[in-house]
């Protein structure tokens, strides 16, 4: 069904003399999976190159739903304005919903309208499929979910591309694997990938190393990759995680995060601040003498650097 289409070509990008993504192929390869790895600037750039090219259908994490229909009235809308042969139960019951057909999508709490989502994915019959960061802030279910939607796209023969800034939710579900940085599209080796991430222990008591932070917000737990972080902050001794704009209070250390998160990309910009720097879109003049990194995102977060520390940065960026 592709035989017909031309490669895409992704074109360079350059602001101020910096590569922010090098002009490339994106590999070809019918009824395969193919997850690319690069930072979230990287990602957003090709998916603005892409979303108007007509044989590709994407998959946008934060894509805006009508909140007045019901679960079941939405996937009809997109049926008909797709013409589409899809079966909606058959939708409904890949993708969990069959219970809240009648729920007005207002009413889904996060998770619930992200499988909406990825039901509407299922209405569209172009012959590419590109998902953004599809497993980012899902819960175990709802993740294993994905896995089968992108298994029913791969069985129909459609090119599907996973576009993700954690390595690890690409390992699963890609047949082959890429990553992506200034220099260009490297292809990795999926299993020795796969083998990095999987833990034998040498003895009983061995302890298992998670590469999560927690936070407690009231009675809960909850864990982040950290890729998932914005930037943390420390006020008054009391240290706060920032994930799209929410804080959730952190028992840990600035010292004891920093010491977790620097292989992570993390930078010490600030005594109080560490910023995740793949989320750092500009660099800009503050006051006479301080200075603001903004990270990417509809908000403009603005996050404190410190003189002394963006003299380090501009080495680690290469500026």
């Amino acid at each position: 069904m592709t035989k017909d289409f031309q490669q895409i070509v992704i074109p360079e990008s350059v602001i101020g003399g910096v590569t922010i993504c090098p002009s490339f192929k994106l590999p070809f390869n019918e009824g395969a999976v193919t997850g690319i790895y690069s930072d979230v600037e990287q990602i957003e750039y090709i998916v603005q190159q892409l979303q108007y090219n007509n044989q590709i259908n994407f998959h946008f994490r934060k894509e805006g739903c009508y909140e007045r229909l019901t679960v079941m009235e939405s996937l009809k809308f997109e049926r008909a304005l797709y013409n589409s042969n899809a079966v909606l139960e058959d939708v409904l019951k890949i993708t969990g919903l069959m219970d809240k057909e009648s729920v007005k999508i207002k009413d889904l709490n996060d998770v619930q309208v992200q499988r909406v989502r990825f039901a509407k994915l299922l209405m569209h019959e172009q012959p590419i499929h590109i998902l953004e960061e599809p497993f980012q802030n899902l819960d175990v279910e709802t993740k294993r979910i994905v896995e089968i939607v992108i298994t029913t796209l791969k069985e129909k023969g459609y090119i599907v591309y996973l576009l993700a800034n954690n390595l690890e939710d690409l390992l699963s579900s890609s047949d082959q694997l890429y990553r992506l940085d200034t220099t260009g599209l490297e292809p990795l080796d999926l299993q020795e990938e796969r083998k990095e991430f999987e833990k034998t222990p040498e003895t009983e008591n061995q302890l298992i190393k998670l590469e999560k932070i927690p936070t407690k917000l009231n009675d809960k737990f909850i864990l982040f990759n950290p890729p998932e972080i914005d930037y943390i902050e420390s006020v008054d001794g009391v240290v706060n995680v920032y994930v799209s704009g929410d804080a959730f209070p952190c028992t840990l250390t600035l010292n004891d995060l920093e010491h977790r998160l620097v292989p992570f990309g993390f930078f010490r910009c600030h005594r109080s601040y560490i910023v995740n720097l793949q989320k750092v879109r500009e660099i800009v003049t503050w006051t006479k003498n301080s200075y603001s990194l903004i990270l990417s995102g509809n908000e403009r977060t603005h996050v404190p650097i410190s003189k002394s520390k963006l003299v380090e940065l501009k080495k680690i960026v290469g500026i």
